[in-house]
């Protein structure tokens, strides 16, 4: 089934005014800091992709409005536009704010934005304000990087708040997380599914949530939305379905290099081979052995300098073949 195409680009985090399904998570976070007890060095540990990061912008958008006109709707989760926190934070001149994210190109975080931050943390030192530092995708922080955040966050000033954010696939120190109190963010199936629809509501997204996440329930409300939006395919159940999806995203792999393009297509991969085996269990071994090839051939790809435009045409020839 095809949905209407799209030409709205998913909004980043930063830009995500509304909140969608952390009410009791947030309501947490409130009542710690109206008792005094919100940890200076919070870690946020999930899968990729269930809002760990627009999570912590509302937080920051909380914290950092609360005295100002149109201050965060703490009823409603949600960040007013004329916000002042929300406008100096998108344009990255707040001054009680520091973000440090990889870029997309980028493998790691590297000491050299460590060392900006400490310099921002030194510079503000004269200054009482409540000051808030989000570290996103800190999987990607190096040894060097890790080791030069630890004596940031060892001994936090009164007012100064770390929140760190990490996919709980990949590890980082214990030394960093046994400096953090750490929060463990984790949806139901019921919850996912609302979340999603609520999602697919806001970009106008013409397909049942609850399909969705009953086939894809491995998967995260962000990268549901983004399979679904930036391809033509409606995800439903359908071996044929899933394959005209995993050619759309190799393409768009080849044109715009886009690393986590290859995570959707490792995932849509291992739910193709799952719909072959339950169709035609004789074939079973060639299945497993095939689908192995292939994400060895991706996982190969994000790991060394290979011929891409080979491995990829390997990983479409065997797909094809599958289905002839």
């Amino acid at each position: 089934m095809k949905k209407e195409k799209k030409d709205k680009r998913i909004q980043d985090p930063i830009e995500q005014l509304q909140l969608f399904g952390y009410e009791n998570y947030f309501n947490s976070f409130v009542k710690l800091h109206e008792n005094g007890n919100l940890p200076n060095c919070i870690l946020f540990t999930g899968s990729k992709g269930i809002g760990k990061a627009t999570f912590a912008f509302h937080i920051a958008n909380y914290l950092l409005s609360i005295n100002e006109k149109n201050n965060y709707s703490v009823k409603n989760l949600f960040i007013d536009v004329d916000n002042s926190s929300y406008k100096l934070i998108k344009e990255n001149i707040h001054p009680n704010f520091y973000l440090i994210q990889n870029e997309i190109t980028e493998k790691e975080i590297k000491i050299e934005k460590i060392r900006n931050l400490i310099r921002f943390i030194n510079k503000s030192t004269y200054s009482k304000d409540l000051k808030i530092i989000i570290i996103d995708n800190a999987e990607y922080l190096n040894l060097n990087s890790s080791n030069a955040l630890l004596k940031s966050i060892e001994e936090p000033s009164k007012n100064t708040f770390f929140i760190i954010i990490y996919n709980n696939s990949i590890n980082i120190l214990e030394t960093i997380k046994s400096r953090c109190t750490e929060f463990k963010l984790f949806f139901s199936n019921i919850e996912k599914k609302n979340i999603c629809q609520d999602l697919f509501d806001q970009y106008k997204i013409n397909v049942k949530a609850d399909i969705v996440v009953d086939n894809f329930y491995f998967d995260s409300p962000g990268n549901l939305l983004k399979y679904i939006h930036y391809s033509d395919i409606s995800l439903k159940d359908d071996t044929s379905d899933i394959l005209s999806c995993i050619l759309f995203f190799i393409e768009s792999y080849k044109n715009k290099k886009n690393p986590e393009t290859l995570t959707w297509i490792s995932t849509l991969v291992e739910k193709f081979y799952n719909n072959l085996c339950l169709n035609n269990n004789k074939n079973i071994s060639n299945y497993f052995l095939n689908s192995y090839k292939i994400l060895k051939l991706i996982n190969d790809m994000k790991r060394f300098n290979l011929d891409e435009n080979k491995n990829l045409y390997l990983v479409t020839d065997i797909i094809l073949n599958e289905t002839r």
